[in-house]
């Protein structure tokens, strides 16, 4: 059986993972996942505080379709922040990696209903449901926003031709402009030819007026 990186320790945390890569095969990963999924309320508050307290010199953020995920720049591990996680513990992750959001608030007017939001300089946006990570975008309003990437390497400013070598992607036009999705990752390009770019991202729930 091929082997993979995949998880040697997974610990849900209130929609938090812990993972830690390792030689697993894909079986084993999955009885991993579900065998740790009974753990119990105590041990996954605990197992919050490393995420809480990374170094940020040593941590990159990456975007992820079922929420964000934190790399270790040193030894490559990854923790998972789910969607679904409090949105407390979210802001106080994001807040120790990035600094403060520039934006708090809440979006009275979105399609699923209002939406709390935190927003930093970069163009990056989390969404929130209910006090629940929901989900997250990403727009090019800053050259910083090209060091958010997914664990592909797919982010702001990635040609159309890069995205479509990473993903198997529909494209569509639509009210906001040429708009594609790849699973749960969805964005906008700013055209329809190969070396068009990618000039936003998000995955969730978001708020888009169309």
């Amino acid at each position: 059986m091929k082997r993979i990186n995949a998880l040697l320790i997974s610990l849900c945390v209130s929609g938090v993972s812990l993972l830690y890569l390792g030689n697993v095969s894909a079986k084993d990963s999955a009885s991993i996942t579900s065998r740790n999924s009974a753990l119990t309320a105590p041990t996954m508050t605990i197992a919050l505080q490393p995420i809480a307290q990374a170094k940020p010199s040593l941590a990159v953020l990456a975007l992820d379709t079922q929420g964000l995920r934190v790399v270790n720049a040193s030894t490559g591990a990854t923790r998972a922040i789910a969607f679904g996680t409090k949105e407390a513990d979210v802001v106080s992750i994001l807040t120790n990696l990035r600094g403060k959001p520039r934006d708090r608030g809440v979006n009275q007017e979105c399609g699923a209903g209002p939406l709390g939001f935190a927003s930093w300089t970069d163009g990056l946006s989390l969404w929130f449901n209910q006090g629940r990570f929901a989900g997250w975008s990403v727009d090019g309003r800053s050259k910083a926003a090209n060091k958010l990437t997914t664990i592909s390497g797919v982010g702001i400013g990635s040609t159309r031709s890069q995205l479509n070598k990473a993903y198997t992607t529909k494209v569509s036009q639509s009210t906001l402009g040429t708009e594609f999705s790849a699973g749960s990752l969805g964005g906008l390009l700013s055209g329809s030819k190969p070396s068009d770019r990618v000039t936003s991202l998000w995955s969730g729930t978001t708020c888009f007026f169309r």
